[in-house]
């Protein structure tokens, strides 16, 4: 019997070649796109499962008497609490403090680093490959390596009671391998070291006090917990520890499960817009499938009661549709695997890039993919096949033998309906692409208060073997910059825009009381005449004025707002409760954007540091005459190459860096836009089907039109008009909905479009215009058929 099936099943499937191939080619597209985000959302779910207990996990968040919030608190915090909190059963520290370089023989790299308690592991369970957990940071002088690190130095050996050099001097001993962590972990880990050696470490010794918040700190929590009352016992240590607990809102507890959309905000959107597209898009391939099923059985209704004639059952019919779904379906999937793991994997990864995660699959440790892959082509199977079957398998014998399937009443509402759904659903895409393009564009081309053009941008922060001879040889490159008839400007400074550390001061004002908080950095006299950011009140830095000791600062005018100043004549940025005098006001400059658009201006201030300090210094930027790039960027090259180093001197235009800060969110509207196209690409396969059939439902009713005089134009219209008037209202249901999610998006940003009525215009006319394409393709051949041959079909 399953024989007999497979050999009906594919011959109808090759009878009906053309819904066959809509069919697949709609059901490839469309699994194989929700194969790859649905994957997305699997890995990113799964990437800390292996840790144990992780609702009993928590971090605690700063948050400001201003409302700025940040991840980390007080070192002493940690100790504190544990102390005094018999709830808490571990605690441990996670910071970076330095990136330390590892030698061993003549390899040498440098890994991201931190540092962390004995009780690291009794917090979180990450797994070893190699050593043992309990004992691993016993030792002072003890080093657990990822599982990434351990190849590049040891390769495939076991690495556990190896020698490294540490930082030039330190000798340190491998104690650990950390099994391969998922890049969607929370734990973006290089090598973790034991926080003991910090405290050897003056100027670490001389931060970790009540006044400075750098580390984060994560407690393990019993089950039976008061979340609610460990806060307030947390806060009102605040209170009796800090050396300012007026600038601190609260502490508040944090789940460790947040914390990676907590460093990472867009990555829920991400995550949650992957969901939501992966059902949309099997949504409109469903759709789409049980109209074009349902218009292949008004062609098979004879085949149906012949079966019934000759004894077969309801559930032979069934099965027999089923399978030929089946087959494709499954096909489909075999052919949606490929394509993820040739393409859309790996076109995925080039859109988000590292911050998100790569993709990377495996049959062995991926297996639940591949059997919810099987389990949801079963599932598509049995509704595509029973559902449309189950209309005409009750037509009877006769009506079904003579084919007039005009007698068989059609639900027009249903129909319709699933037509305005996909259209919706497609509609709905094409509007989030437009606006989101319309942002991202706005963000990328905004006046950022800063020329952004012809600058050149090189980092200089490059772990010198002699300092001093770097400093010597710079020296003498700053001396051609400045001679070269090419350079307007050259500038030294620890940040540029779209790379300002998170480097917060908060500072008092003595005549009003006010504390504000405000973001720092270092820059020398010519960083904000190479941005060509002006200044409002008071002077630059002057290299024959100012020098380092004297400690002469500028300040941003939301700075000298937020302060409530009118004039910074005899002003000082301060420190509460200290007897420093405080560091001289020299100039106001006009607010500008060092951070994405995503984020307000925020008060900051410049520190003066002089041009030469090459050993401070991040950034040289040099800002160049138009068309004489090449020309500069290869003398910097060229004496960078001559100047020893650990690490390689790269260069890139500022411009790019700026709009380098929205990669993950054109990644969002990179797929966003395939999806809209993918949409509409399969409402259109459908539509290509359903009018194709209707055309030949009404074969007569066309050529008698034609033999009356109407024309190809009449016949399309008539074809054509009521799906046009179909998308329509989709167009119609689309436009709020689209309205009210991207108003609510575009509010979490700090600067925003406004939307305007012609986006939803541009969106319905691109709809309108592929759907008429698609359906006048048909309508067309259908329209130009000879009316003789027409009325003599039966």
């Amino acid at each position: 019997m399953l024989k007999n099936h497979l050999k009906l099943s594919l011959r109808n499937l090759w009878k009906n070649r053309l819904l066959s191939m809509l069919n697949l080619l709609g059901l490839s597209i469309g699994v194989g796109s929700v194969l790859t985000l649905m994957f997305s959302v699997y890995a990113y779910y799964i990437a800390d499962a292996n840790i144990e207990d992780q609702e009993n996990i928590y971090y605690f968040k700063t948050i400001t008497s201003g409302g700025d919030s940040y991840r980390s608190s007080p070192y002493p915090f940690m100790d504190k609490i544990v102390e005094t909190s018999p709830q808490v059963i571990a605690g441990t520290h996670l910071h970076g403090w330095d990136n330390i370089w590892l030698e061993r023989g003549d390899k040498e790299l440098q890994e991201q680093t931190h540092y962390v308690d004995q009780e690291f592991f009794e917090v979180f369970s990450l797994p070893l490959k190699y050593g043992d957990s309990e004992s691993a940071l016993e030792k002072k002088y003890s080093i657990i390596l990822t599982d990434r690190v351990s190849q590049k130095i040891f390769g495939d050996k076991n690495p556990v009671g190896e020698k490294l050099i540490g930082a030039d001097s330190l000798n340190l001993t491998v104690t650990g391998v950390f099994e391969p962590i998922s890049p969607y972990s929370s734990f973006r880990l290089g090598v973790v070291l034991p926080n003991e050696l910090l405290k050897e470490d003056p100027n670490f010794v001389s931060q970790i006090n009540w006044s400075n918040s750098f580390s984060p700190n994560f407690l393990k929590l019993s089950p039976d917990t008061d979340i609610a009352q460990l806060e307030n016992h947390v806060n009102q240590l605040m209170r009796e520890n800090y050396a300012d607990p007026t600038i601190i809102s609260k502490l508040q507890a944090m789940p460790y499960a947040e914390l990676r959309m907590d460093m990472i905000p867009v990555v829920k959107i991400i995550i949650n817009g992957c969901i939501a597209t992966s059902f949309f898009v099997l949504l409109i391939v469903l759709v789409n499938l049980l109209n074009l099923n349902t218009s292949t059985m008004f062609r098979r209704t004879k085949d149906i009661a012949v079966r019934k004639v000759l004894g077969g059952t309801k559930q032979n019919v069934i099965a027999q549709f089923c399978l030929e779904n089946g087959i494709l379906v499954f096909a489909s999937i075999c052919i949606s695997g490929i394509l993820f793991l040739g393409i859309l994997g790996p076109k995925l990864n080039d859109i988000f890039g590292a911050e998100f995660g790569k993709i990377s699959f495996s049959f062995a440790n991926d297996y639940p993919v591949v059997i919810g892959a099987i389990a949801l082509g079963f599932l598509v199977t049995l509704v595509i096949g029973i559902l449309p079957t189950l209309r005409f398998i009750s037509v009877p014998v006769l009506t079904g033998i003579k084919g007039k399937i005009e007698d068989i009443k059609s639900n027009f509402f249903l129909k319709n309906s699933f037509i305005i759904l996909q259209f919706t659903i497609a509609i709905l895409f094409i509007c989030i692409a437009i606006i989101l393009n319309s942002q991202i564009g706005y963000m990328k081309n905004a006046d950022v208060g800063f020329e952004r053009e012809n600058v050149i941008v090189g980092n200089i922060d490059l772990e010198y073997k002699n300092l001093k001879v770097a400093s010597s040889k710079f020296e003498a490159l700053l001396n051609d910059l400045k001679a070269s008839p090419y350079v307007k400007s050259v500038a030294t400074s620890e940040s540029i825009p779209s790379d300002y550390f998170f480097n917060y001061t908060t500072h008092y004002d003595t005549e009003t009381g006010k504390d504000v908080r405000v973001r720092r950095s270092h820059a020398d006299a010519g960083y904000l005449e190479t941005l060509k950011v002006p200044i409002v009140a008071g002077r630059n830095f002057d290299e024959n004025l100012d020098n380092q000791e004297n400690n002469p600062v500028i300040i941003n005018r939301s700075a000298m707002k937020a302060f409530g100043w009118n004039s910074i004549e005899g002003k000082r940025l301060k420190f509460k409760n200290d007897d420093f005098e405080g560091y001289p006001i020299v100039g106001v400059m006009e607010d500008f954007h060092y951070q994405d658009l995503q984020n307000a201006v925020e008060p900051l201030v410049h520190f003066y540091r002089e041009k030469n300090d090459l050993g401070a210094h991040r950034f040289l930027s040099v800002r160049v005459i138009e068309g004489q790039e090449k020309v500069v960027e290869n003398m910097i090259a060229s004496a960078f190459e001559k100047i020893d180093s650990r690490r390689n001197y790269e260069q890139a235009y500022l411009s790019t860096k700026v709009s380098g800060q929205y990669r993950l969110i054109e990644g969002m509207l990179t797929t966003v836009n395939v999806v809209a196209l993918l949409t509409i690409f399969i409402s259109c396969l459908g539509m290509f089907g359903l009018i194709s059939f209707m055309a030949k439902r009404r074969i007569k009713e066309i050529g008698i039109r034609k033999v009356l005089g109407a024309g190809v134009l009449k016949i399309v219209v008539l074809l054509s008009k009521d799906y046009i008037i179909l998308v329509g209202i989709a167009a119609l249901i689309a436009f709020p909905m689209a309205w009210y999610l991207m108003n609510a998006w575009l509010g979490s940003f700090a600067y925003s479009i406004s939307i305007q009525w012609w986006m939803f215009a541009l969106s319905g006319l691109i709809a309108f215009l592929i759907t008429s394409f698609t359906l006048g393709i048909q309508a067309v051949k259908s329209a130009s058929v000879n009316p003789v041959k027409s009325l003599r079909t039966e």
